[in-house]
């Protein structure tokens, strides 16, 4: 499972598809029995399906939102704890309570999705 899913992190959700289509279609063309093409062609259906809602799901501003909701109250705390606590401290009187290790998880999860999603799109060239 977690090779998968590196593997889909860096190939990228629709480079990863793209090739799972080339898969498919090169099992097609090796396909001998009528039974065997029949059933490239729903594996090429449903690659194709998920690709198009990738792709249309990828303009669309409620993605940007939900990106937004989710990462606004990490950034918050980081702000809080990094700057009004530790830089400032001493003249804001700044102080956060301690964190539960879970939560501080979820802000590592967040952080390094947005890096890693970063450093893929740098190497990709898409950016």
């Amino acid at each position: 499972m977690w090779a998968a899913l590196l593997k889909w992190l860096t190939g990228g959700g629709i480079a990863s598809l793209a090739a799972e289509l080339g898969d498919a279609y090169e099992a097609r063309l090796r396909a001998e029995t009528d039974q065997d093409k029949l059933v490239a062609d729903q594996r090429i259906a449903q690659i194709r399906a998920r690709a198009e809602v990738q792709a249309a799901e990828a303009g669309r501003p409620v993605n940007a939102i939900m990106r937004g909701c989710i990462a606004a109250p990490v950034a918050i705390l980081l702000f809080k704890v990094l700057v009004w606590d530790k830089a400032l401290g001493q003249w804001t009187g700044g102080h956060t309570d301690a964190l539960d290790p879970n939560l501080w998880q979820v802000v590592m999860a967040v952080v390094g999705f947005y890096f890693l999603y970063e450093a893929v799109a740098a190497i990709r060239g898409g950016r």
